[in-house]
Parts: C-alpha cells; sequence; structure tokens
C-alpha cells in the first residue's frame, strides 16, 4: 500500500439458532450438530459417489490402486516415487476435535535451485501429557525431485523442523529476494517461517517477528491457508494469513448430528471466529501485522473470518493483487486492493454467497480462466449438499455464479470438497477442474467419509463434463483427501498432481492424458526478484489466444507449480507468441516461441518487444 499502514519510510461464543431459521438443504455441518441437544430429523439421503446410495457413517477404507488402463489421465506413480509420508491428525485418541477435520497441504517448489519441483509435505500432530491434551506437532518432511518422477528424503538434511506446531498450510515465496524460494509452514499455535539458504534452511520464524502464539483477547492463532504477493507495490512478497475458529480444550464440548448416541467433530458454528494477518515485509527480515490498519477487521468482516483457504489475484484488473477468502459457514470475502487499503466486496461482487444468497461450508479455491474471456474466474469447493460454486468473471466488478449453467452441478452434493486446481490437464486449450474430497465428522448421513475425488474436463468456453471415472484408479477409488498441488514433476508438459490425506499417505499422480499434445510452458523471471503475483501471460497460437495468471496461495492448504502451462490441442503451429502484463502494468511480447519446452522469459530481456511503460501505483 502507498500509504502508512502498508509502506515502510465480534468475537465471542457462537450462538445457537434454531434450525428452522437458517437451516440450508442439508447443511449438515453448519446446522445440525448441538452441544447436548435434543435429536433433529436427518437431512434426506443423497445419492453416494460411489453410486447408488451412501451407506450412514460409513468410513470406507481407501482402496489402493490397480495398474494404470490405457485411457486413464493420470497414473498413481506413488510407490515407484519413493514419497511415503501421511499426515497424523491425532484422532485416535478419541477426542473428536474439529482440530483433526482440517488436514494439512503440499508444496510444490524448487527447495534447492536445480530447476526441478521438489516436495514438502506438512505432518500434522497429534497429542500427549496425561489426558492427551496436550497438543503437539508431528513432523513435516521434504523430498528432492531426482527426475523420472522419483525422490529422495533430505527432511533431516534440510533442518526443516515443525513439531512445535500441528502443521496445516505451506505457502512458498523469495521474501527476502535472494533468489532463493523461502517457506511459511501454518497450523494450530501460529506459524513457522524458514529460510532458505540454498536447500537447507533456517528457522526465521522469531527474527522476523512472526512467533506470536495467540492473538487479541488471547485466542489460539490457528493458521490455515497463506498466501504470499506484493500487497505494497514496493516489490517484496507480503503475506496474509487466513486464521479458523476459537478452538481449544478450554472451549471443547460433545456435539452430535443425527443420532445423541453417536458423538461427533463440533461444526464451526459452535466456535467465534479467529482474525486474519496481513504482515507487510518491512525489507529488512521483518514483518508486521497491518490488516486492522488497512481496514480488513471490521467487526463485520472478522465475524465472517473462520477462514480455510485463500488466494491472492488480480481480480479487478487494476495491477494490484486482491484478496479471496474461502471461510467455513459465514460469508466468503473479497478484499479489494485500493493502493493504501482493502475494501470488502464480497457480496457486491457476486462472490460471498452461492446462487440462493446462502453462505457455504467453502474450503478450497482456484482461480483460472475456463470461458476464455481472458478474465481470472474463482472456483471455490463447498460441505456435502453445496455445490461447488463457479463465480465467472464478467470484468465489471461483478461475478456470475455460473456453477449450473457450466455443468459443474453435475459432480452431485454427495461431496465435502477441499484442494482443487484449474489446469489443462489434457492440452486441448481449455483449463479442466480437480477436486480432492472427504468427510469432516465421523458420522455423516447420506454420503460416506472416504469419497472419490473429482475429474472435470471443460468441453470448450467452460462447459464441464464430469469424467472421473476416466482418472485413473485413483480417481475411481475413495480416499479421506485434503490438501492438492498440481505441477509438471517430470517437465513433459503435463500438470501432474500430488494429494494430501487425513491419515492416509500421500499419492504421486502422472499425467497421461496431455501427451501427444502441443504445449508451451512459461517461467517468469525478474532481474530485480519481484514479487510477480498478480502478472498475466497471454499465449496466441493458430487463431486462438489462452491466459494464464500468477497468483498466490490458492486451492486448499498447498502450493502448486507457479510455471505456467498453455495446451496447444492437436496438429498445432510450431510456435506462439507471448504477451506477459507485469504487476506495475509495463508489458513485454515474446514471438516466435517454439513448442514443446518451457521458455524463461525475463522482465528486462532486451530480445522482448516492450509494450507501454510502468504506471503508477
Amino acid at each position: 500500500m502507498a500509504g502508512r499502514a502498508m509502506s515502510r519510510g465480534r468475537v465471542g461464543a457462537a450462538l445457537l439458532v434454531p434450525v428452522a431459521a437458517v437451516m440450508t438443504v442439508g447443511a449438515v455441518w453448519q446446522y445440525l450438530a448441538r452441544p447436548s441437544a435434543p435429536a433433529r430429523r436427518a437431512p434426506p439421503e443423497a445419492t453416494s459417489p460411489q453410486g447408488g446410495m451412501a451407506r450412514s457413517g460409513s468410513p470406507d477404507k481407501p482402496r489402493r490402486p490397480g495398474p494404470a488402463g490405457p485411457g486413464d489421465w493420470f497414473e498413481d506413480v506413488t510407490a515407484r516415487s519413493g514419497v511415503l509420508h501421511a499426515y497424523s491428525t491425532g484422532m485416535e485418541h478419541g477426542h473428536l476435535s474439529i482440530l483433526e477435520s482440517l488436514g494439512g497441504g503440499v508444496a510444490l517448489f524448487d527447495a534447492d535451485g536445480d530447476g526441478d519441483l521438489d516436495l514438502f509435505l506438512p505432518g500434522g500432530g497429534g497429542y500427549t501429557g496425561d489426558e492427551r491434551r496436550t497438543i503437539v506437532g508431528r513432523p513435516s518432511s521434504l523430498w528432492r525431485n531426482e527426475g523420472d518422477l522419483r525422490f529422495t528424503d533430505v527432511t533431516a538434511a534440510a533442518g526443516i523442523e515443525t513439531t512445535g506446531l500441528y502443521s496445516h498450510g505451506v505457502a512458498i515465496a523469495d521474501y527476502d529476494r535472494d533468489g532463493l524460494d523461502d517457506l511459511v509452514v501454518t497450523g494450530y499455535g501460529g506459524l513457522l517461517l524458514f529460510h532458505n539458504e540454498g536447500g537447507w534452511f533456517t528457522d526465521a520464524t522469531a527474527a522476523a517477528g512472526l512467533s506470536a502464539r495467540t492473538v487479541a483477547g488471547g485466542m489460539p492463532a490457528w493458521g490455515t491457508s497463506a498466501a504470499w504477493a506484493d500487497f505494497d507495490g514496493d516489490g517484496d512478497a507480503d503475506l496474509v494469513v487466513c486464521r479458523y475458529v476459537n478452538w481449544s480444550f478450554a472451549t471443547h464440548r460433545r456435539c452430535w448430528y443425527h443420532d445423541e448416541s453417536l458423538a461427533d467433530v463440533c461444526p464451526p458454528r459452535s466456535f467465534a471466529p479467529l482474525p486474519a494477518a496481513l504482515y507487510r515485509n518491512d525489507g529488512d527480515g521483518t514483518f508486521t501485522d497491518v490488516a486492522e490498519m488497512v481496514g480488513m477487521l471490521e467487526p463485520m468482516h472478522v465475524a465472517s473470518m473462520k477462514g480455510l483457504g485463500v488466494v491472492a489475484a488480480d481480480l479487478n484488473d487494476d495491477r494490484r493483487p486482491d484478496i479471496y477468502m474461502a471461510n467455513d459457514t459465514t460469508s466468503n470475502l473479497l478484499f479489494l486492493n485500493r493502493g493504501d487499503r482493502f475494501e470488502e466486496r464480497g457480496v457486491a461482487a457476486g462472490v460471498a454467497h452461492d446462487d440462493r444468497g446462502l453462505a457455504n461450508g467453502s474450503m478450497g479455491i482456484a482461480v483460472g480462466d475456463p470461458f476464455g474471456s481472458g478474465r481470472p474466474s474463482l472456483l471455490v469447493t463447498n460441505y456435502q449438499h453445496e455445490v461447488p460454486a463457479l463465480y465467472r468473471n464478467d470484468g465489471d466488478g461483478h461475478f456470475t455464479f455460473a456453477s449450473r449453467s457450466s455443468g459443474v452441478t453435475a459432480v452431485g452434493l454427495s461431496f465435502v470438497g477441499f484442494g482443487t486446481t484449474f489446469a489443462d490437464f489434457d492440452q486441448d486449450g481449455w483449463e479442466d477442474i480437480a477436486i480432492v474430497n472427504g468427510h469432516v465428522i465421523r458420522h455423516p448421513q447420506g454420503t460416506t467419509i472416504a469419497q472419490r475425488p473429482v475429474l472435470a474436463r471443460n468441453a470448450g468456453r467452460g462447459r464441464f463434463i464430469v469424467v472421473s471415472d476416466e482418472g485413473g484408479t485413483y480417481f475411481r477409488a475413495a480416499h479421506h483427501g485434503r490438501g492438492l498441488a498440481g505441477g509438471d514433476l517430470d517437465d513433459d508438459g503435463a500438470v501432474d498432481l500430488v494429494v494430501s490425506h487425513v491419515d492416509e499417505p500421500v499419492v504421486v499422480l502422472h499425467n497421461r492424458a496431455g501427451h501427444g499434445r502441443g504445449w508451451i510452458g512459461v517461467d517468469l523471471a525478474d532481474g530485480a526478484r519481484r514479487d510477480r503475483v498478480g502478472t498475466r501471460v497471454a499465449l496466441e497460437c493458430g487463431g486462438t489466444r489462452q491466459h494464464r495468471f500468477v497468483i498466490g496461495g490458492g486451492t486448499y492448504l498447498s502450493h502448486g507449480d507457479r510455471r505456467l502451462l498453455f495446451g496447444l490441442g492437436d496438429d498445432a503451429p510450431p510456435r506462439a507468441d507471448v504477451t506477459v502484463t507485469w504487476p506495475d502494468g509495463s508489458v513485454s511480447r515474446w514471438d516466435g516461441l517454439a513448442a514443446g519446452r518451457y521458455h524463461r522469459l525475463e522482465r528486462d530481456d532486451p530480445a522482448a518487444v516492450m509494450e507501454g511503460r510502468a504506471v503508477s501505483r
């Protein structure tokens, strides 16, 4: 922000309102749980993701994959990859705490500077002590990419120690502009900042001023998803962290849903919200929380802050990264960046609620251009009996709820969605959708705990067809999914997937759908190492035009490949033209880039054709 806040030089108990006043169709998580309340009528049965009617409360165990079929989009290569990691929750101790429901994320980034995508996996946590009520962290892991889809565990040598935190999320950026990607890990008890020293890491949390473990009123600093972006235009990456609810064993209670004898995890409406944080990068290795100073913590905003997902992206084409926050059972928030402050416009823009005007149980976020409009649209994953929300960007400051018209509602109402991404998996020039699912309570009705992931093919201009059965063995089985990150693990031009689960091993999926089709990859660079969130890239090839956007955060608790991939389809011309609009408004163009390879595009490349000049922010 240019003003003082960002430049350098309804807290309380959640009310239990009557079900009739607030209940939406099947909103089990949101409204039916009652602490020691009389039993309520269960919602209607829903179609099982496996087909037919699901068994109520069935804790279906995930099925291990068989061999991939000849037409499968993805092959499960986990065993071959060598990656062996499972996120821990501590649910075996029987607390039924909401802490155990969130799970963990995935980060794909080049940790050692060799050009390959390495893999970081938060470890989660558990309990210790006489009554098992002392919350502790479990080890996270870092995996070095050796090539050929094989990874080596380098956690011990890397120096990343997260056991002081019940970890959930991860976000990546070069916060000190030394050319190396650093990482922040979020969780119950605050966050941890690790500075990259060249493949090994030092804990910079305390030195950066980020070691607070509580927020206002002594509530726990329960961080979930995070996103890096240069919000104030000084070139340095700032950090936004959303937080969840005021749960601790002091506020823990017994809840149930359709049967009083079946104790279960309490819903988020049982707990007060926690304020998000916006940490300004002060440029000297330290950070200052300016969320209140820039207008993000007005009481009406904080009342909705039960945040699980967050993304930083330029959503209104003003060359400033905005913040979109997915909240659990409360209104989603859109903070538009006005330079020296943020203005919340979620309701006005049409992205706070679904098409019925109701808040959803929102978790994951994806940003992409599935309609081919050149504008970034939003996809938000939601709770059971709520459809994934696809908000089409209309370009006038408003979005249209397009889930029904696009065919996204065909995924059904049985899922509890988490990690998600837009990516052109089959390289036909249109961005497809992947979503991982899994329930958060122990005795759901009308569906199962483990759930199938969703794969939807974009048939053109945002018309989606569910093709999960063609996704491969992983997509044909039920899982307890949470984090999802997409990236090209073997540099073959196709977006692969890594998925984390609750108390189930991480899975590595190799993309086979796009092989044989043309593609171009773009790796953006800036000699001054300024943060690039908000950059827009347009590719023209064979009379068609595609757009990609550099974002911070997104998906759920995860970080995907920041290189940009464009599928060119069958019989594509061998070359394409690429135009890059940088965050300050300056434009660079490269003509005749060869297909079938990645191109590192330097902002100050003298070979690029410069169009326009930097604009004042």
